[in-house]
């Protein structure tokens, strides 16, 4: 089996401030991935007060993009993450934080933006090309980004300022040389997003069954920044039967090692792997379980969120 391995820009989003832009995806290959490059700019009439820049996770490159959407046949999501979700996942699953591009809004006019590559091929994996996109067989295939508010990255705002950008989208598509055809599995990502109300050692987020999952990225924040305060253990258990018990902050050491990123720091982030080799087959299967949940031990500290975002694999459907 080999493939023809193509790169081209199909196109460009424009950003505008909490609204949602959409483009049209070839369907044509098996897709591999999009490169989604963001480059905004800030222009301030008054740059006597800079503003305050969240700084936790990728810090504030990515915070204007809010959601980023992959949706076929017109009703079936396969993706929905953040900007900056999409950006750790980048750093954990390819082992290198993304070319992010900062600025401290100390000037009358600043760039800002970043490179962040969303993958169907699932990385670190064994056999990549079995979680391949097949457009071709898709009746429409849409990216959807929603733009953030216009003060998304800032914590304390500027006095006076418009903030302008685009994101350029590529795409690698596979075309196989062979000419055959074959099922492809679907690299899902999705979300689930819960308030913390009160400290406590139960806070339960209950895990959809029916798929397998390679593994789960958490996202911690409180008042907007993302933090390492809020989360103290995570557990995931079906029943009696547990799957993951460890600390928040060693689930973030073991990050460090196992993903080669000890020159990085991330802070609210952790991710819990299940394909240690990258075999698939060693996915956490919740296709007979009757319930997955995960308990997370917490520390209420102001207005606290938790995000999960599953990696699922979704086997291909019967021919």
């Amino acid at each position: 089996m080999s493939f023809d391995n193509r790169t081209r820009k199909v196109g460009q989003l424009t950003f505008a401030a909490s609204t949602p832009d959409s483009l049209d995806l070839p369907r044509k290959s098996l897709i591999r991935s999009l490169i989604l490059d963001w480059l905004g700019s800030n222009a301030q009439t008054d740059v006597t007060t800079p503003p305050v820049l969240y700084t936790g996770g990728c810090g504030s490159a990515l915070k204007h993009i809010a959601r980023v959407e992959i949706i076929a046949n017109g009703r079936d999501t396969i993706k929905s993450l953040s900007g900056d979700a999409i950006a750790m996942k980048n750093m954990f699953l390819f082992g290198t934080k993304p070319v992010l591009l900062e600025t401290l809004l100390t000037a009358a006019t600043h760039p800002f933006g970043g490179k962040i590559l969303l993958p169907f091929a699932m990385p670190r994996s064994i056999r990549e090309i079995d979680t391949l996109l097949p457009s071709g067989k898709l009746s429409t295939l849409e990216l959807r980004i929603t733009f953030g508010p216009k003060a998304a990255m800032m914590s304390t705002e500027a006095t006076a300022y418009a903030i302008t950008g685009a994101v350029d989208v590529h795409v690698n598509e596979s075309i196989r040389m062979d000419g055959k055809d074959e099922p492809y599995a679907t690299y899902k990502e999705l979300y689930i997003e819960k308030d913390i109300v009160a400290t406590t050692p139960e806070f339960q987020i209950l895990l959809p069954v029916g798929n397998r999952y390679r593994g789960f990225l958490i996202e911690v924040e409180s008042s907007g920044e993302m933090v390492n305060t809020v989360l103290n253990k995570v557990t995931i258990k079906s029943g009696t039967d547990v799957y993951k018990a460890i600390d928040f902050d060693a689930l973030q050491g073991e990050n460090l090692i196992k993903y080669d990123l000890e020159a990085q720091t991330f802070v609210g982030y952790g991710y819990v792997d299940f394909c240690e080799e990258g075999r698939m087959v060693d996915a956490l299967n919740a296709t007979r379980l009757s319930s997955l949940e995960m308990i997370l031990d917490v520390t209420k500290v102001a207005t606290d969120k938790i995000r999960v975002y599953p990696c699922e694999i979704v086997p291909p459907m019967p021919a």
